[in-house]
């Protein structure tokens, strides 16, 4: 004889109205952990710009303020012949010497040859006295930063953060090394405010018919590179030897100018790419275009 329990063999079936009432449990858990772990980047995110805005109000603090001198004729003649023809060509006579500058970037940056190519948007923030930079990084941009990144040669300290997410360490590096290449980056950059070469802790040497040295000193620190000028006195190229982060020794870098553009009255290099020079070939790792310039908080 068959017994009917009523019972359902497949196991408990929840009334409709139940099922409904756990589907919404779900749905609400999950809206939960989603606004949650969407606070967490943007609390995370804006916690690390603030850290970099701060870097750059430390800088600008201690940026000196007074007017810098107009750079004359005269301040040019001993200098050897290459360097007076790019300086004349840039058209630093008559212009001031800038105190701080700030501008904006766009570009890509990988790591190796086999990687791909990242956009980037970045802006940079200098002091000529003391020399200083902060320069903010925003990949792929500025409106959707996947990783955020500040590189800085500050208060005589140099260093390296990126954060993918702003949470995730991709690179966070200080110390001596980048003391030494944070002050080699200032030294390349000063393309860009040409005029801070005739500043009283820089020094110049002769070096071929169509290139001379640099030395930038701060802080007991010094760094020195080549500088090369086509017949026309456009900056064409930088060489210098600096630490490379990823092989953890001193290689040749260069960063070969590609365009040239006006900012501020001058004729500035505003596309180039840097290089390093490695025993395994070449590799091009980053790309920049200059979007904007402008000296001592002049408009752009």
């Amino acid at each position: 004889m068959e017994i009917n329990t009523g019972a359902d063999p497949r196991g408990i079936v929840l009334p409709p109205s139940e099922n409904v009432s756990m589907f919404r449990l779900l749905l609400t858990v999950l809206a939960i952990l989603v606004i949650a772990g969407a606070a967490l980047l943007v609390g995370a995110y804006l916690r690390l710009s603030a850290e970099i805005t701060g870097d750059i109000d430390r800088l600008l603090a201690a940026a000196d303020s007074t007017p810098g001198p107009v750079v004359t004729a005269a301040m040019l003649a001993g200098l050897p012949e290459p360097a007076q023809r790019y300086l004349t060509r840039a058209g630093i006579v008559g212009r001031p010497i800038p105190r701080t500058i700030r501008l904006t970037q766009s570009g890509r940056i990988r790591s190796s040859n086999e990687a791909s190519w990242m956009e980037l948007e970045a802006e940079e923030t200098y002091s000529v006295s003391p020399p200083a930079f902060v320069w903010r990084t925003w990949l792929p941009s500025a409106g959707l930063p996947i990783a955020l990144g500040r590189d800085a040669y500050l208060d005589g300290e140099g260093s390296i953060l990126i954060r993918l997410l702003a949470l995730f360490p991709v690179a966070d590096e200080q110390g001596d090394a980048l003391r030494e290449a944070g002050l080699m980056r200032f030294l390349n950059e000063m393309v860009w405010f040409p005029a801070a070469f005739l500043g009283p802790n820089v020094r110049f040497g002769s070096d071929g018919p169509d290139s001379f040295a640099v030395t930038l000193s701060d802080r007991g620190l010094s760094a020195t590179a080549t500088l090369f000028v086509d017949p026309d006195g456009r900056l064409v190229n930088f060489r210098a030897r600096r630490y490379n982060t990823s092989t953890r020794s001193i290689e040749t870098w260069e960063t070969p100018m590609s365009g040239y553009g006006s900012f501020e009255g001058l004729q500035l290099p505003v596309s180039g790419s840097a290089v390093w020079r490695l025993p395994d070939g070449d590799l091009t790792y980053i790309e920049i275009d200059i979007t904007s310039l402008r000296y001592d908080g002049g408009p752009q």
